[in-house]
């Protein structure tokens, strides 16, 4: 920070108004530059208390617009990462307030992923405060939990990366919108999106984490949160599998027997044309969040089903091009047969890992 050391509350204000400027123009593809930039002048971490106040209100007028909205988020990204402890600590409640109401004013996509980004580095820095992630766990998570929810569709992948930080630095405050929270990240596994499809899974394999150290809802502790979701996902899979595989396996394959239950995906047309590609992505989906189960901290031991989980694997692999009779549908289903063992051994390489 070369410059910082002439940097004065008048030049730092005048800085602060020529980044606007800039930012006003809503030139995506330069955000990132500009604000490292301005970053490096060092502006907030040089200045005195008033003058800093003078920044966190001009950032705050900002925000108050809508037609300035965009801007104020960017002031605010600048003063998460940069301010003082004391600074953060005394500010963190009304940011988050301010990102929460951006949140429900259903604002441009590029704005919503703006506010969240800054929202995961609001979660990640207060949660290390003890003082301060109390009362962030009990005024602020749930509120702003429904207020993602609530998003608009184009907004979808934004909203899970919220939900999910959420998740993963607030786990207790967010057990009792944990159905909802299931609910959604089960609707958003069939998306034909990968990355959509990838974030989804990694919400969904966080699930057994929440709600403190035991869930009460259903008198089940964490681990075995953890233990009955993995089991419900091997149901799952096996039911697709069983789909696909359709005449195509031996008396001799192993069926599943476990505990788990199958997830209530949404019904899918058995004369659709492109059913065998469908089942295809719902199998990817579902090998996706146990991979992400798997790497969930439910802080506790956990029970791990390796017998069900290989019987998975080896039903899976055991079906190869030899097996399939390539009249009527036997083609289709020949052709999702590499992403099919390609999923499987993904799980198998997680489950060594």
């Amino acid at each position: 920070m070369a410059t910082s050391a002439w940097m004065h509350g008048n030049t730092a204000m005048r800085l602060t108004e020529g980044l606007v400027s800039v930012l006003k123009e809503h030139r995506p593809e330069y955000l990132s530059e500009v604000l490292a930039n301005y970053r490096e002048h060092g502006v907030f971490s040089s200045q005195g208390a008033s003058d800093v106040a003078g920044l966190v209100g001009f950032s705050n007028a900002k925000l108050s617009s809508s037609k300035t909205r965009f801007e104020g988020l960017c002031l605010l990204s600048v003063l998460v990462k940069d301010s003082s402890s004391d600074l953060f600590q005394q500010h963190c409640l009304s940011w988050l307030r301010s990102l929460q109401q951006v949140i429900q004013s259903q604002a441009p996509p590029q704005t919503i992923q703006l506010a969240v980004n800054i929202l995961k580095d609001l979660l990640q820095y207060s949660c290390q405060l003890a003082e301060l992630a109390r009362e962030v766990g009990l005024n602020s998570i749930l509120g702003i939990l429904t207020s993602l929810l609530g998003l608009k569709t184009e907004c979808e992948l934004a909203a899970m990366e919220g939900m999910k930080a959420c998740m993963i630095y607030y786990p207790r405050a967010c057990g009792s919108l944990k159905n909802k929270l299931g609910a959604y990240f089960l609707s958003k596994m069939d998306n034909t999106s990968r990355k959509t499809q990838e974030v989804a899974c990694q919400g969904y394999g966080h699930l057994p984490c929440l709600g403190g150290l035991a869930d009460r809802s259903l008198g089940t502790g964490r681990a075995e949160g953890w233990t009955n979701q993995i089991q419900c996902l091997l149901a799952s899979a096996n039911g697709i599998l069983a789909q696909i595989y359709q005449g195509s396996e031996t008396d001799e394959a192993v069926q599943y027997r476990g505990p788990g239950v199958e997830l209530p995906f949404p019904y899918l047309d058995q004369t659709d044309p492109l059913l065998f590609l469908q089942l295809q992505h719902r199998y990817t989906a579902v090998c996706l969040a146990i991979k992400h189960t798997f790497r969930a901290d439910p802080a506790s031991a956990v029970h791990l089903p390796v017998r069900p989980i290989l019987n998975l694997v080896c039903r899976a692999l055991a079906v190869n091009s030899k097996s399939i009779n390539l009249t009527a549908e036997g083609s289709l289903r020949l052709l999702v047969l590499p992403s099919v063992h390609i999923s499987t051994l993904e799980v198998l390489a997680e489950l060594i890992t």
